[in-house]
């Protein structure tokens, strides 16, 4: 998800982050075992969100965790989450994400971004394979298709390209639960998703205003370098997302699960907020 579903470090406490670690290391094990023994060079840390809300639907005691070493950390060994229904998802849907993700970027970038994106092609293609989810692979594949359609008609619009990757990730969020837990988890990815698509623009707005890339943001400013209005609508409008992701994160069952809560509180009220940051770039500089 792009770098942006991150909690803010420094809020957590240490147990809340040794979980928040071990569930990422979970999902790394689990992409090895199920997507293939390369997959998880595309894992980020985005992930753990998903399997945080997900692992709140498993019944008491699903969720366990072991110490154990690995290659990237062979000398010391830290707690990893065991495999569980909500892991495995993640690995899953993540792979299908990832893959085409990275086919939308070999759409989009330049040739030399394109040689740098397609030299990990053949892994994340055989862990796409893998993930076994054909249902779920159709509704992104039609999703970035539907999204990519508006970017080559050069959309003004952000709130469509917008809303249609909040489906996406409403989808990704929801799938294969019961109907009425559906309704909370779509709500819940369709917002992320959304905030997702109007930060990144927002963030890419200089480097795709000078390279001539589509952005719905340098339509609606002209290319021109975003004044403290621009980004200060920009912000209201990605806060707006953050109100109505909050809604939905207060319908999750968190029971007596107080660290998971702890960790999902603080990405959606602190990391977000954080991630966005660069949006008060000018007036940062004004005041120092």
């Amino acid at each position: 998800m792009f770098g942006y579903v991150k909690p803010d470090k420094a809020e957590l406490l240490v147990k809340e982050y040794e979980l928040y670690r071990a569930t990422y290391c979970g999902i790394c094990r689990a992409m090895k075992k199920y997507t293939g023994a390369l997959s998880n060079v595309t894992l980020t840390y985005d992930s753990v969100f998903l399997a945080l809300v997900r692992m709140l639907y498993l019944p008491d005691g699903a969720v366990s965790a072991r110490k154990r070493r690995c290659i990237a950390h062979p000398f010391e060994s830290r707690p990893m989450l065991d495999s569980n229904e909500a892991i495995e998802y993640t690995a899953r849907a993540f792979a299908i994400l990832t893959y085409y993700k990275m086919k939308d970027d070999l759409h989009d970038e330049k040739l030399l971004r394109r040689v740098a994106v397609g030299a990990t092609r053949p892994i994340v293609s055989h862990a796409n394979r893998k993930a076994h989810l054909p249902s779920l692979e159709n509704i992104v594949s039609e999703r970035l298709a539907k999204i990519s359609g508006l970017e080559d008609a050069a959309c003004a619009s952000i709130d469509e390209p917008a809303q249609l990757f909040g489906e996406l990730l409403g989808e990704i969020f929801a799938y294969g639960m019961g109907e009425d837990d559906r309704l909370v988890l779509y709500e819940l990815g369709l917002h992320l998703g959304r905030f997702i698509y109007c930060a990144d623009a927002a963030e890419d707005y200089e480097r795709d205003a000078r390279e001539g890339k589509y952005n719905p943001y340098v339509i609606a400013y002209g290319g021109e370098p975003l004044t403290d209005e621009n980004r200060e609508t920009i912000k209201c409008g990605l806060l707006l997302e953050c109100k109505r992701l909050e809604a939905a994160v207060n319908l999750l069952p968190f029971g007596s699960r107080a660290s998971i809560e702890n960790i999902i509180n603080n990405i959606i009220y602190l990391g977000l907020v954080k991630r966005i940051e660069f949006l008060d770039g000018e007036k940062k500089e004004k005041k120092s």
